[in-house]
């Protein structure tokens, strides 16, 4: 499975919870949070996900978080 892969299904089975790239990438146990970041904003400007400042409903941290919009 791609790593693109890996993160949409990890963002989609929170079911619309937010989530930063930092919690993605220890979750994914990804090695670097630049490829995160990089797929989280393209998933950004689709209308599947919502990606704005907020609180991450997993670290509780206020970051830039993506959540699924379906």
């Amino acid at each position: 499975m791609l790593v693109a892969e890996r993160v949409n299904q990890f963002i989609t089975e929170l079911k619309s919870k937010p989530v930063c790239d930092g919690c993605i990438v220890d979750g994914l146990k990804l090695t670097a949070q630049a490829h995160a970041a990089q797929i989280t904003a393209a998933f950004g400007t689709t209308s599947d996900f919502k990606r704005e400042r907020g609180e991450c409903s997993l670290c509780k941290n206020e970051r830039t978080v993506i959540r699924s919009s379906m």
